[in-house]
C-alpha cells in the first residue's frame, strides 16, 4: 500500500540538463579508466576493469520479484512476479588489486537473466539487465567536474605501493569514526582509505544515482533480510596478515549458509530535494522511504574460486546500460558512464584473448572448491604475499614516479639520518641549497636509462628534498654528491623495474 504521503513523479526525458562542456569531461573520464586499465596490464600481464578491480564475492542465485505490488511499483522488470537467475561480483572501489586493509567502498553488481521488454541503445537483442550498487547512500562526487577530478588521483595513485597507502589508511580511520559518531558525512575520506573494516555482507547497497522506474523515476537499495547477514553489519574483520581477508570470509559465510537480500525502491517524489543531475544529494527517506520489491536469494555455495573468476572476472561484464528501457539510467555520471562501460569491457575482452558475452539462459558457476587466491598470471596483481608474487622482488608493480619519489624519499631520509648522527642537526640548510637534490634527480633519471627522465627526475628530487632539504656540503660538492646518490638509486631502481616487470608466470595446465 502507498504511504498517503507518497506521490510519486512521473517521468519526463526534459528532467535530464546535460551541461556545457559534459562530452569533453566524459571523454577524459574514459581516458583515465584506459590509463588505469594499461598500467595494471603493463604490471600483472592479465587485463582488468577500470575500478572495482579486485573481487572478494562471485556468486549465483534468483531474484524473486514479489506478488501484489502496487501500480506505482509494478514497473519494467517489476511489473509482473517472477523468478530470475541472477550472478553477482562483490568487490572494492580501486582500480588496482590491493590489500584488503587498504579499506575503500564496496560494490555489489547483480546480472539478472532471462528479462523481457524494450532494450536499451546498445543492449538489443540481450534478456540480461544489470544492477551496479555501492554500499554509500549517494556519489561522493556531486557533477563530472569533481568525478574527473577525483578519478584523476585514483589514476596518479593506481600501482604506487601499497604502504604509504595502508598507513594512510590506518590514519584516516579513526578520523571518520569521529566525523562520523558527530553525525557529519566522511564519504570523500572513506572513498581515499579510510573505510571502516567492516563485513561487506552485512551492508547495503544502493544505486547512487537515479534510473527511469517505467512511468516513474527511482534509486536501488539492496539491504540485508536475514539475522545472518543484519547481524554482519559494522562487525569488524581483522585483515592483519591477510591480502585477501574479505574474500576468505565471503568463501566462510556461503559455506555453511546461505543469505536473503531485499531490493528496495525508492520513487522520486520532490524535484527539489531529489536532484537528477547532483549524484551527491541523499534522497530523504522521511519524503520517499525505500520499499521492497524483490528478493535476492543466494544460497550456499563456494563463493570465489579460479574457475569462477575465469566465468565471471574475464568473461561477464556489469553495464547499468545493460537492460531495459524502463529502467534507463539518468543523470550526468550515468551518461558519462554509457561509453566508458563497454570501453572497458572490450578492452579486456581483447587483451585476454576472452570474449565478453550476455548470458541467454541461466548461467551456472563452476562448482570447484572454494579458492582464496586466484592461479591464473597476473590474477592477484602479483602481489607479496599471494601465489602471483614474482620470486625476488620486494613490493608489488609500482609506476615509475612513484618509484622515483620513494627513492628520492628515502636516499633524503638517510642523508637527513647522517646530518643527525654526525652534527645533531637533520635539517641544517634545508632552506637554502636545493642544487643536491636537482642534482640528485639528473644522476637518477641518467641511471634509468629510459621511462619519461624529467618526471622521473623530478619525482626523485621532489622526494629528496621533502626528507632532507639540501645534502652538504653545498655548492659544488653538494651537486656531486646529490648526482652520485641519484644515480645509485636510480641505480638500484632501474633493476628492481627490469625484475618486476618480467612477464608473469604461466599457470600450469
Amino acid at each position: 500500500m502507498t504511504p498517503p504521503d507518497v506521490r510519486p513523479l512521473r517521468y519526463d526525458p526534459a528532467i535530464e540538463r546535460p551541461e556545457l562542456g559534459e562530452a569533453a569531461l566524459a571523454l577524459t573520464l574514459r581516458r583515465l579508466f584506459r590509463d588505469i586499465q594499461e598500467t595494471t596490464l603493463g604490471h600483472y600481464g592479465h587485463a582488468m576493469r577500470g575500478i572495482h578491480t579486485k573481487s572478494h564475492g562471485l556468486l549465483e542465485g534468483e531474484l524473486e520479484v514479489a506478488e501484489g505490488l502496487p501500480p506505482e511499483l509494478a514497473q519494467g522488470l517489476f511489473a509482473r512476479p517472477g523468478r530470475y537467475p541472477a550472478v553477482m561480483r562483490l568487490s572494492v572501489n580501486r582500480g588496482d588489486v590491493i590489500d584488503d586493509d587498504v579499506s575503500v567502498p564496496r560494490g555489489f553488481a547483480i546480472k539478472i537473466i532471462g528479462v523481457e521488454g524494450e532494450r536499451l541503445p546498445g543492449a538489443e537483442g540481450h534478456t540480461t539487465q544489470d544492477l551496479v550498487l555501492v554500499n554509500q547512500p549517494a556519489f561522493t562526487e556531486p557533477d563530472l567536474k569533481v568525478f574527473v577530478r577525483n578519478m584523476t588521483m585514483v589514476d596518479l595513485t593506481t600501482d604506487t605501493g601499497l604502504v604509504w597507502k595502508k598507513a594512510l589508511g590506518a590514519a584516516l580511520r579513526p578520523l571518520v569514526a569521529a566525523l562520523k559518531a558527530l553525525g557529519l558525512r566522511a564519504w570523500t575520506l572513506t572513498t581515499i582509505g579510510g573505510h571502516p573494516l567492516s563485513h561487506p555482507l552485512g551492508d547495503t547497497y544502493y544505486s547512487q544515482v537515479p534510473f527511469r522506474y517505467g512511468d516513474h523515476v527511482a534509486k536501488l537499495a539492496l539491504a540485508p533480510a536475514t539475522p545472518a547477514l543484519r547481524a554482519l553489519k559494522d562487525r569488524p574483520v581483522d585483515l592483519w596478515g591477510r591480502p585477501n581477508g574479505l574474500r576468505e570470509e565471503l568463501i566462510r559465510f556461503f559455506r555453511d549458509g546461505g543469505g536473503v537480500w531485499e531490493l528496495r525502491v525508492q520513487l522520486r517524489t520532490n524535484p527539489a530535494t531529489m536532484p537528477i543531475e547532483d549524484a551527491s544529494v541523499i534522497w530523504p527517506e522521511r519524503e520517499s522511504p525505500y520499499r521492497t520489491v524483490a528478493r535476492l536469494v543466494v544460497p550456499p555455495q563456494p563463493a570465489w574460486s579460479e574457475a569462477r573468476a575465469r566465468a565471471v572476472e574475464d568473461g561477464l561484464a556489469f553495464n547499468p546500460w545493460n537492460g531495459l528501457a524502463a529502467h534507463q539510467p539518468l543523470g550526468a555520471v550515468n551518461r558519462a558512464r554509457r561509453d566508458a562501460y563497454p570501453e572497458g569491457a572490450a578492452f579486456r575482452a581483447r587483451h585476454n584473448g576472452c570474449p565478453i558475452h550476455e548470458p541467454r539462459g541461466p548461467m551456472r558457476l563452476p562448482t570447484a572448491p572454494a579458492e582464496v587466491y586466484g592461479t591464473s598470471p597476473g590474477r592477484e596483481g602479483r602481489r607479496p604475499g599471494t601465489p602471483d608474487a614474482i620470486p625476488g622482488v620486494v613490493g608489488p608493480p609500482m609506476r615509475d614516479v612513484a618509484r622515483a619519489l620513494f627513492a628520492g624519499a628515502g636516499m633524503g631520509l638517510a642523508v637527513a639520518a647522517g646530518r643527525l648522527v654526525l652534527n645533531g642537526n637533520a635539517r641544517e640548510g634545508a632552506a637554502l641549497d636545493p642544487l643536491p637534490a636537482v642534482a640528485g634527480g639528473i644522476g637518477y633519471a641518467l641511471a634509468r636509462s629510459g621511462g619519461a627522465p624529467i618526471r622521473e627526475a623530478a619525482a626523485f628530487g621532489i622526494g629528496f628534498r621533502a626528507a632532507c632539504g639540501s645534502a652538504p656540503p653545498r655548492g659544488a660538492l653538494g651537486a656531486l654528491a646529490g648526482l652520485c646518490l641519484g644515480a645509485l638509486a636510480g641505480g638500484a631502481v632501474h633493476a628492481l623495474a627490469a625484475e618486476a616487470h618480467r612477464p608473469p608466470r604461466r599457470a600450469s595446465a
